[in-house]
């Protein structure tokens, strides 16, 4: 059984569709953008120290490029944008794992992956089985991302195999997944990482803040981390602004970066810590618009959470209606009925 679902469908209909993009050729954009605009662009180069000077007055930055030639700069505010390294969250010991949500993913790239018919060919689709999910997710150049999330139990049944082979083992037992990657041919070295989420305990000082993963990571079954990091960007940019142009603001502006930063992973993770669970699964395959939550859910799923959208009572909603059938459910199961 499959069921579908539209972006055109949200609440907010003006925006029906998403893009899916390889990161690097993303990545490379958005530098090579940003040295258009006038940005001092340091590649092959590695931050390794930074000192924050007693007086607030900025911080000085030790870096050293891959030939080894080594640079110093004293900046007035420091921006920490280096992803799951979290490079000043392990420098302040602030980085915690998230003990509700421990999964690890196998992923690679193919090549002849089936993929939807018509207009829906570009669609992500999700595809469970008894030991997690997977995604499957169209790119340019018939290039698909299939990756495995799963459990650390089932993580250990791996033995010798190769993460290749665990892969593929894991694709077999999933027959819908199977069917689609009959063809398929592997383009790329397939890669595992482990233990998604985590949170740092802070995202800002008076000089510096974490932006996107280098703040907190959540797994990726939306594909948030993009959204999350771009929109952490303009608040950050907003944030800085006044801090240098209005010390006297500055509190303010950086408690409400605070409360942004803290907002879209509290939104996202709510979901996706219950994405298996059996009853969330029962409204993703059988969903009712009762009170409008499936077109709340789809701006969620969308990426429409820091507007002016009124999705926020209904979602509200939808979580209570979820509380209900997961008390009635267990207490049907308690009565033995």
């Amino acid at each position: 059984m499959s069921q579908s679902f539209e972006f055109a469908d949200a609440w907010d209909k003006s925006m029906p569709h998403a893009y899916q993009v390889k990161r690097a050729e993303f990545d490379t954009i958005l530098i090579r953008n940003a040295e258009k605009k006038g940005v001092e662009v340091h590649e092959c180069t590695k931050a390794k120290s930074v000192d924050f000077l007693p007086d607030n007055s900025g911080a000085v930055i030790r870096a050293e490029r891959d030939d080894g030639e080594q640079f110093e700069w004293k900046a007035k505010f420091v921006v920490d944008a280096s992803g799951r390294d979290t490079f000043l969250a392990n420098r302040f010991q602030i980085k915690h794992r998230n003990p509700k949500h421990n999964s690890s993913a196998i992923y690679g790239h193919f090549t002849g992956a089936r993929r939807n018919e018509g207009q829906a060919e570009g669609n992500i689709t999700i595809f469970w089985f008894d030991h997690g999910w997977f995604w499957f997710i169209p790119m340019q150049g018939d290039v698909t991302s299939v990756g495995m999330v799963t459990w650390p139990y089932f993580m250990k049944t791996k033995g010798s195999r190769t993460v290749e082979q665990f892969l593929r083992d894991g694709i077999a037992m999933c027959p819908a997944l199977s069917e689609r990657m009959k063809a398929a041919t592997l383009v790329n070295e397939v890669e595992a990482t482990g233990n998604f989420s985590y949170v740092s305990e802070r995202n800002h000082g008076e000089n510096y803040l974490l932006l996107g993963d280098a703040y907190a990571f959540i797994d990726p079954v939306f594909s948030s981390g993009v959204l999350l990091a771009m929109n952490s960007g303009v608040i950050g940019a907003e944030a800085i602004d006044t801090c240098l142009s209005k010390p006297a603001e500055a509190p303010a502006a950086l408690k409400r970066f605070d409360a942004l930063m803290q907002h879209g992973p509290k939104e996202f993770s709510w979901f996706i810590y219950r994405v298996t669970n059996p009853i969330m699964r029962d409204f993703f395959m059988h969903p009712k618009n009762i009170f409008r939550v499936k077109e709340a859910l789809l701006s969620v799923l969308a990426g429409d959470i820091f507007g002016k959208t009124p999705i926020w009572r209904s979602i509200m909603m939808f979580k209570v209606l979820r509380f209900h059938r997961l008390e009635t459910s267990t207490l049907q199961y308690s009565s033995g009925k």
